[in-house]
């Protein structure tokens, strides 16, 4: 199925805007809310901690208390003991149990469900399993064999056990040990139920206290982000207001070095690296439209004069050679104009192989030497020993050229001008020296720009395009070398071009191809002169 392109937009429009509701949500109730899961964790592992600690320690506080009942009655028990009369094989303890007897049984008949008492159960058992006293709620307690079959053995044996109605007790059994034999046993208890009602009512609390809690971290959490991203609602008024202005304004800087101040800063970068694109770019637009405008101007005039009166062939002659020769200059300038645009886009392309820059520097200054003679300047070379680099012969042939007719242009006649190349710190090297007008301090940094010029007329009448220095940093950048200029007034300037030396493997690989004689040189010079 076709789309037209109004039905296409509102299609991506739609899909647009599903995605953007996806998540509705804003930033400051996305930090509320992983703020409020965050506290549920942290409400949740804290209320789980707490109960099981507060529930370890209420278990401990009564497994003391039982355990000093019992010692408290076993000791009480050991000094009667001492004090008992033997009667029918009775003592007195156990005749006080037997008057109470009676009252206990009758009690447990009229309440058979009776629940145990608060104080606990406690049951005491002389010798040969003979019970000499048992509280009546003792009765209704399940006791389990484990009891019996750990204080026969002198051990003592604490755990929890059931009452009739379910409630549980928590019991203590303490052998009575005389001579390394048991002749009785001291069971105490007390309820558990004091202890469930405090455990269930924390847990009521903190089912309680918990989403209030949670309620009121969420909506501190939600006023805290509010609070915190009030510097980035300050940041973006404020590039809203240079969006529609001038890219000379900047944002406001908070003083706390946080997050904040370093986008920000950031953010002002941006804005200076901008600024200066754009400075750029309407300069490089308007020195192109001037640099283009003067040869149209120039075709144009001599065309029109050509045809507003009827001249002498030799006339004509003249006008198509201006003619020609400002086309040239406007081709020239169109070239570099394309091999800058492609530059900037990243669509160049390089070769990667190796090249003898000392021979191809030979190569360059044979080129320019005609042009040397007819300023009547001595060019010279210094090429000492064998430099082989890995890059794009052509390219590289035109940054030689491009020096060297640069330096030729602006020495007077009788000056000179040297080419030398060599290794230094590994590094291979080519220098081009003259001693011409020189260039001023305050245009050194701004040589390498698109469109300077330090002698705007000079520059035009040398048939320059002032892309030349541009051209040649590109170039030397893109095969990972430096290049830097150093100069004075009146006393020449020096171009210093320092790149990477082919490895030993790709020299051995490059090796036939390097040894190519000088004519060959100068035939790939003139070829570094069509456009690229």
């Amino acid at each position: 199925m076709l789309f037209t392109p109004s039905e296409a937009s509102v299609t991506s429009l739609k899909s647009h805007s599903k995605r953007k509701h996806a998540w509705p949500l804003g930033i400051r109730a996305q930090v509320a809310l992983w703020t409020s899961m965050v506290f549920v964790l942290l409400l949740l592992l804290f209320g789980t901690l707490f109960y099981m600690q507060l529930r370890a320690t209420l278990n401990h506080n009564i497994d003391t208390s039982l355990l000093v009942r019992a010692q408290h009655i076993t000791s009480g028990l050991n000094y009667k003991k001492k004090m008992e009369q033997q009667a029918n094989g009775q003592s007195p303890i156990y005749e006080q149990w037997q008057e109470h007897k009676n009252e206990a049984i009758e009690m447990m008949r009229l309440q058979p469900n009776l629940a145990v008492d608060m104080e606990g159960p406690v049951r005491i058992i002389g010798p040969d399993n003979t019970e000499i006293y048992s509280s009546p709620t003792f009765q209704v307690l399940k006791l389990p064999e484990a009891i019996e079959q750990n204080t026969s053995k002198g051990k003592a044996w604490i755990g929890t056990v059931t009452a009739r109605d379910g409630q549980e007790v928590r019991l203590y059994s303490l052998p009575l040990i005389d001579h390394g034999s048991v002749y009785g046993l001291v069971q105490v208890g007390t309820s558990l139920a004091a202890l469930d009602a405090t455990l269930n009512n924390v847990i009521y609390e903190l089912v309680l206290l918990g989403p209030l809690v949670l309620l009121l971290g969420g909506f501190g959490s939600y006023l805290l982000a509010c609070k915190a991203f009030q510097p980035i609602g300050r940041l973006t008024s404020a590039a809203r207001t240079i969006a529609v202005g001038d890219l000379t304004q900047r944002v406001p800087v908070p003083r706390a070095q946080d997050e904040v101040q370093r986008l920000a800063l950031t953010f002002n970068e941006m804005l200076a690296s901008l600024d200066a694109m754009f400075a750029r770019q309407r300069r490089f637009t308007a020195d192109a439209a001037h640099e283009l405008r003067t040869p149209v101007a120039a075709i144009r005039s001599l065309a029109e004069v050509a045809l507003s009166e009827r001249s002498e062939p030799e006339m004509y002659m003249y006008v198509l050679q201006n003619i020609t020769s400002e086309s040239e200059r406007l081709g020239e300038l169109i070239r570099d104009l394309l091999v800058l645009a492609r530059a900037d886009e990243g669509q160049a392309s390089f070769e990667h192989e190796p090249v003898r820059l000392d021979l191809l520097a030979q190569g360059a200054v044979a080129t320019m030497e005609h042009l040397a003679q007819e300023r009547a300047v001595h060019l010279s070379i210094q090429a000492r020993e064998q430099v082989q680099v890995m890059g794009d012969e052509a390219r590289l042939i035109q940054v030689v050229l491009n020096l060297v007719e640069n330096a030729l242009v602006y020495t007077n006649p009788g000056g000179n001008v040297t080419v030398e190349t060599g290794i230094e710190q590994e590094r291979a090297i080519l220098r081009v020296r003259d001693t011409g007008i020189g260039i001023a301090p305050e245009h050194l940094p701004h040589v390498f720009e698109r469109f300077y010029r330090t002698d705007k007329a000079r520059s035009r009448a040398a048939g320059g395009t002032g892309l030349g220095l541009s051209i040649v940093e590109w170039i030397i950048h893109m095969h990972g070398g430096t290049i830097d200029v150093q100069s004075q007034p009146e006393q020449g300037s020096l171009f210093s071009i320092s790149l990477p030396l082919a490895r030993q493997t790709e020299t051995l690989k490059g090796e036939n191809a390097a040894n190519y004689p000088k004519k060959q040189v100068r035939t790939s010079a003139k070829l570094a002169c069509s456009p690229l």
